[in-house]
C-alpha cells in the first residue's frame, strides 16, 4: 500500500489568503464581503449582509462553508409566518410518546458549521429567544437539555434593517455587518461576459476546526497597544457626536476581532491600522459607514502621524517665555511697551500732556494777549491752559538672569528636545516599514499604503521645521545674558582677635 504525503504544506496565513483569493473568483466586487466573513468566522462571530436580492449574498454563504473541512451547511429563508420547526428540527413523535419535548435537529441549524439566514428580521418572538442563544452562546435548549453546537458563523441577510425594540439585541449579535450594492457600471460588462464558478478548494488549503480553536486561543494573547486603544477613543466620541449606540459587549468583541486580524497577519501586538474593521462595526444604518472609514482614514494618515497638541502647546508656552525673558522692557498683555508718566502711573504713550506750570509750581494760562499768566481767568473771561509734551520713561525690565535660571531653561528645552526627537524617530521609523507593514497584512487594502506613506512624509518635514524651532529656543535661552556674580571684598584685620572675644 503506497501512501502519498502533499509535497507542500501551507502555514495558516497562506491558507488564509489562498482562500479568500479563490473565494473571489466570479464574484465581482465582493472583495470586501468576503474579507468580513472570512474574519467573522476566525473569530467566531457573525456577519449581516444588508441590500438588494440578486447580490450574491447566498453564494457567499456557501462559499464560506467550503473554507473548512466536512463543515454542515444550513439556509432557510425567514417569514413573519416561520415555525420554529424550519430553523431548529420537528418535533420527535417517539420522544413526545414518553413524554420528552425532543427535536430531530439533524440537518438543521442546531447541526450547522456554517448557516446563511436570509430576511432573518422577520424572524418572531418564538424563534428569537432559541435563536439569540444559539448564537450568543452556541448552545441549544433541546427539550430539558442545553447542547452544544457545531456552530463557527452565521451569515444573515436583509433587504431591510430591523424595526422594534425585540429585534436590537439580535441585531446587536451581528459584529460585522456590510452593505452589498449590485455590480457598479465600471463592471457591467464582465457581469454579462463572465460566468459564475464554483468555489472547490483544494483539502490542503482548507481550515479545520483545530485551526479555529487555536486562532482564538492564540490571538488572545495579542497585546492591545496604546495606538490601537486611542483610536478606538476617537471612535467612540465620533458615535458619541453622531448619536450611534454601540454595547460595552460590541466594543468586547472588536477587541477580540482586532486581535485576530493581527495575529493572523504574524503581529503579536495590534496597531492602529488593525481598526480597519470598526467602520464595518459601528454602523446602525448603512449611510453611517462612510463617516465611520473617512475618520480610520484620517487616523491612519493625517491624525496619526502628527505630533501630539500637547507637544505643539509646549513647544508655543516656551516660544512665548523666551520672548517675554528677552524683553528689555515691560509690556502689557497686548505686547505694547509700558512706560511710567511723571505721576509715576504706567501708560502705553510715550508722550504725555501736562499743563505748563510756572517756576513756581503754578499752573500756567495763555491770556488774551497771548502772554502767559497764572490766573485762569479775569473779568470772567477764562484763559486757555497752556499745556506742554512730556515724553514717558520706559519700564526697564531684568536684562540679565542668573546662572541658575538659564541653566533651567536649558535643561527644560533639551527634555522637550527628546521628546520631539523621539517622535521625528518613530515616524522614520515607520516610513521604513510601512510598506513591509501592509504587503505582511492580510486585511488591510493595499491601496491605503500611498496615502499613508503621503502623510508621513508630510510628518518627517513638519518634524524637521520643530527641531529647528526647539534648537531655536535652547540657542535662545543660551545666549540670555548672564548678571555678574557679586564680587565679596573683605576688609584686612590688623589683628587676629576679634572684638567682643574673651582672651587670656
Amino acid at each position: 500500500m503506497t501512501t502519498t504525503v502533499c509535497a507542500t504544506t501551507m502555514n495558516r496565513k497562506d491558507k488564509l489568503q489562498t482562500l479568500m483569493t479563490q473565494m473571489s473568483d466570479g464574484l465581482l466586487e465582493r472583495e470586501h464581503q468576503i474579507r468580513l466573513m472570512m474574519l467573522a468566522a476566525l473569530s467566531g462571530e457573525h456577519v449581516l449582509l444588508v441590500g438588494p436580492p440578486g447580490t450574491a449574498k447566498s453564494e457567499l454563504a456557501k462559499r464560506l462553508k467550503s473554507v473548512f473541512v466536512e463543515a454542515n451547511y444550513f439556509e432557510r429563508l425567514v417569514t413573519r409566518f416561520s415555525v420554529p420547526e424550519e430553523l431548529f428540527g420537528p418535533l420527535s413523535i417517539k420522544a413526545l410518546e414518553e413524554d420528552r419535548y425532543n427535536r430531530l435537529t439533524s440537518g438543521y441549524l442546531p447541526e450547522a458549521s456554517v448557516a446563511f439566514i436570509d430576511e432573518i428580521f422577520k424572524a418572531n418572538s418564538a424563534i428569537l429567544n432559541s435563536l439569540l442563544t444559539l448564537l450568543n452562546e452556541r448552545q441549544f435548549d433541546n427539550g430539558n437539555r442545553r447542547v452544544n453546537v457545531p456552530l463557527i458563523s452565521v451569515v444573515a441577510a436583509s433587504n431591510e434593517l430591523p424595526e422594534g425594540e425585540e429585534l436590537s439585541a439580535l441585531y446587536d449579535r451581528f459584529i460585522l455587518r456590510s452593505y452589498v450594492s449590485p455590480v457598479s457600471t465600471e463592471s457591467f460588462d464582465e457581469l454579462l461576459n463572465g460566468a459564475l464558478e464554483g468555489f472547490d478548494p483544494d483539502l490542503n488549503v482548507r481550515l479545520k476546526i483545530e485551526d479555529l480553536n487555536e486562532v482564538q486561543r492564540l490571538a488572545d494573547k495579542v497585546e492591545l497597544t496604546g495606538a490601537t486603544r486611542e483610536a478606538c477613543k476617537e471612535f467612540r466620541h465620533y458615535l458619541a457626536s453622531q448619536d450611534i449606540y454601540v454595547s460595552d459587549r460590541r466594543w468586547r468583541k472588536l477587541v477580540k476581532l482586532m486581535k485576530v486580524s493581527a495575529f493572523t497577519s504574524g503581529f503579536n501586538e495590534t496597531s492602529i491600522y488593525d481598526t480597519w474593521i470598526l467602520p464595518h462595526c459601528l454602523w446602525e444604518k448603512p449611510e453611517q459607514f462612510e463617516g465611520l472609514q473617512e475618520l480610520y482614514q484620517r487616523l491612519v494618515t493625517a491624525d496619526g502621524k502628527t505630533p501630539s497638541s500637547r507637544l505643539m502647546q509646549v513647544i508655543k508656552a516656551w516660544e512665548a517665555k523666551l520672548k517675554e525673558d528677552q524683553l528689555t522692557h515691560k509690556q502689557d498683555s497686548k505686547g505694547r511697551l509700558l512706560y511710567l508718566d511723571l505721576n509715576g502711573e504706567e501708560t502705553v504713550e510715550e508722550v504725555s500732556k501736562y499743563q505748563k506750570k510756572g517756576a513756581y509750581g503754578d499752573l500756567l494760562y495763555k491770556d488774551e494777549y497771548g502772554n502767559q499768566t497764572v490766573q485762569a481767568s479775569r473779568y470772567g473771561r477764562k484763559y486757555e491752559p497752556i499745556f506742554e509734551e512730556v515724553k514717558n520713561t520706559p519700564i526697564p525690565l531684568n536684562s540679565s538672569f542668573s546662572k541658575a535660571h538659564i541653566d533651567g531653561r536649558v535643561r527644560e528645552i533639551q527634555s522637550l528636545r527628546s521628546s520631539v526627537e523621539a517622535h521625528y524617530n518613530n515616524v522614520n521609523k515607520e516610513l521604513s516599514e510601512v510598506s513591509g507593514y501592509f504587503n505582511n497584512h492580510l486585511w488591510l487594502e493595499k491601496s491605503l499604503l500611498s496615502e499613508v506613506t503621503n502623510a508621513l512624509e508630510i510628518s518627517i518635514k513638519e518634524g524637521e521645521k520643530l527641531l529647528k524651532r526647539v534648537a531655536s529656543l535652547e540657542s535662545g535661552f543660551k545666549n540670555l545674558p548672564l548678571e555678574e556674580s557679586p564680587t565679596l571684598v573683605l576688609e584686612s584685620c590688623s589683628s587676629d582677635v576679634i572684638e567682643g572675644e574673651l582672651c587670656d
